[in-house]
């Protein structure tokens, strides 16, 4: 698609290239909630107060962009204090203080990132999966945010992804002290896999050698040791 300004973006609500906003990004949502991917719902609620987003799933507490809270009508938590102010998130350990790079370790870890078009149960002639070819990010900070780049939100993940079924703050991997690697679902709008069963939004899950996270319509990310 291509916003105002004529930018071929890769984002289907915001210009990927200047952060115009789509023309025809509010039609698509309102015709067809499948075109935000499984699970999603057209828009039928109020925009969020704090930050003008519209609203996509009316049962969904948290704003997906500023995380304002619905039931409370006020601001919401951080995503990293998600898990202790989502209703059904289970009691976890804390995590762990961030860093910028954590060197104690001799760990080495890569996310490996493909597209797998067959993830997409309910596929949309009008929005293909992309033609993208696999991308690694190595595991070398704290926390790495997964999800939707939005440069007009500020939301700028270190693991972007071109999937319009995933949320803009979806999840992230936690490098740990010890060097290993958890995930965190962040209360996203379609949910996360690991491994093919559900993540519990705001849990920490650890992960080893292998493990494969799937969320959005047909993004595949693998957790693997770098040489």
């Amino acid at each position: 698609m291509k916003c105002p300004a004529g930018h071929a973006s890769d984002e289907l609500d915001y210009c990927s290239v200047c952060g115009a906003a789509m023309p025809t990004a509010t039609a698509v949502r309102a015709a067809d909630p499948l075109a935000a991917g499984p699970g999603a719902k057209a828009a039928s609620g109020p925009a969020c107060p704090a930050c003008g987003e519209p609203r996509a799933d009316i049962d969904a507490r948290f704003c997906e962009v500023c995380r304002f809270d619905f039931v409370k009508r006020a601001p919401g938590p951080a995503p990293a204090a998600t898990r202790a102010s989502t209703p059904s998130a289970p009691s976890v350990a804390s995590t762990p203080s961030p860093s910028p790079v954590i060197a104690s370790s001799t760990a080495r870890w890569e996310l490996l990132l493909t597209i797998d078009p067959s993830l997409d149960d309910e596929p949309d002639p009008a929005v293909p999966p992309p033609d993208d070819p696999e991308r690694i990010f190595p595991v070398e900070i704290a926390e790495m945010l997964v999800g939707r780049r939005d440069d007009k939100q500020n939301i700028r993940p270190a693991v972007p992804l071109n999937d319009p079924g995933a949320s803009r703050r979806h999840a992230k991997f936690l490098r740990n002290a010890d060097g290993s690697v958890s995930l965190q679902d962040l209360a996203s709008m379609n949910g996360t896999k690991l491994n093919g069963a559900d993540v519990v939004s705001g849990s920490l899950r650890a992960l080893k050698e292998g493990d494969e996270v799937t969320l959005g319509r047909w993004s595949r990310i693998k957790l693997r040791g770098r040489p």
